[in-house]
């Protein structure tokens, strides 16, 4: 879902399109990989990645509520 929020927002290029589908094929198959050889890390690391979004989305809000950032409403897609 965050990836089609990005497309939207941003609007990449074909070639920035590529990037992102060879970063999101290599990040799938190390992924795939790890859980292979250690399933308790992999998941730790999943763990690790969703602190870090929570942590993000965090700050974000704070810089809003202290009018460092401008609130931007969400777009359609992602409220649907």
């Amino acid at each position: 879902m965050h990836l089609m929020v990005f497309m939207n927002i941003a609007r990449p290029s074909a070639f920035e399109r590529l990037l992102i589908l060879l970063a999101q094929g290599i990040s799938c198959n190390l992924f795939f990989l790890s859980y292979l050889v250690s399933p308790r890390t992999a998941h730790r690391l999943s763990g690790y990645f969703d602190a870090e979004a929570v942590h993000s989305c965090t700050e974000y809000l704070a810089a809003i509520d202290a009018g460092t950032q401008t609130y931007v409403s969400a777009p359609r897609i992602a409220v649907a």
